[in-house]
Parts: C-alpha cells; sequence; structure tokens
C-alpha cells in the first residue's frame, strides 16, 4: 500500500500543524524545510482547506492553521479526503474479475488499513520527543526564531 506524494504531502503539513499549539505556518517555509515544490505544497494545502483541516491566511503573517484540533481529526478521514478514489487494484478492468475473489480480499485489506487510521488522531501522529519547532512557525506557535 502506498499513498500518492500529495497525501504524503498533506499528512507532514498537518502533523507540522499540530506541532505549533495552534499557530499558522508559512507554506514556503515548510516547502524549503522539507526540500519540497512550494507549488506543490500550495496545491496540497488548497486541498487541505476544501476538505476542511486547514484555514488559510494572506499576508504577510499569513500561512494555514488547523481548522479544528488535532485529536478531532483521524488521519483516516485526512487519506479518504486526500485519495478520493483510494483502491488496491483496478479489479473493474479485470478480465479475471467474474471467477476471482481478490477483489473481496483487496477490499478487506483496504477497510482494515483504513480501520487502523480511522483510530489515529492527528494529535497522536503529531506527538515527537524531538526538540524545537522549525523557525517558520508563525504566530501561535513555539518560536519565530
Amino acid at each position: 500500500m502506498q499513498l500518492t506524494q500529495h497525501t504524503d504531502f498533506g499528512l507532514r503539513l498537518l502533523i507540522v500543524l499540530a506541532r505549533s499549539d495552534g499557530g499558522s505556518v508559512s507554506l514556503p517555509g515548510f516547502a524549503a524545510d522539507q526540500g519540497l515544490s512550494y507549488n506543490h505544497i500550495a496545491k496540497v494545502a488548497q486541498a487541505l482547506a476544501r476538505a476542511g483541516f486547514v484555514t488559510s491566511q494572506r499576508g504577510r503573517s499569513g500561512g494555514v492553521s488547523l481548522a479544528r484540533p488535532a485529536a478531532e481529526i483521524t488521519l483516516g478521514e485526512v487519506v479518504r479526503a486526500m485519495e478520493p478514489s483510494l483502491r488496491l487494484a483496478d479489479c473493474a478492468s479485470c478480465g479475471l474479475r467474474s471467477d476471482c475473489l481478490t477483489s473481496s480480499v483487496l477490499a478487506e485489506a483496504l477497510n482494515a488499513f483504513l480501520g487502523v487510521l480511522d483510530g489515529t488522531t492527528l494529535a497522536k501522529a503529531a506527538q515527537s520527543s524531538g526538540p524545537a519547532f522549525p523557525p517558520w512557525t508563525l504566530a501561535g506557535g513555539r518560536s519565530e526564531a
């Protein structure tokens, strides 16, 4: 099972936001710190905003912040929102589909995978034993240094 980069980057951004103590995060700073394209991160942030996970603020002190508490967001709902056509195989176009049980087994496996993610909140996923927050964490975060 492999998630798309879009979802991977979205989860990374949400984890950083969960660690920012309700503060905003600068997308250019986040992209630079992660070694990612700003344009790609901007698209990811737009998708997260459309799904209701983040809000964005424009301007000099702008950025993105969580739209609701991290303890109320599960990884399962994020993955479902970011991967609307998530499936393990394309059984619909397979010539064996009329005489194969693989489709139901894969559906069961996908449900188990999502079930584990449903049991994990963003707050739990964001727990860290690491030190300080990056300098691009903005207002309301731990540091702006």
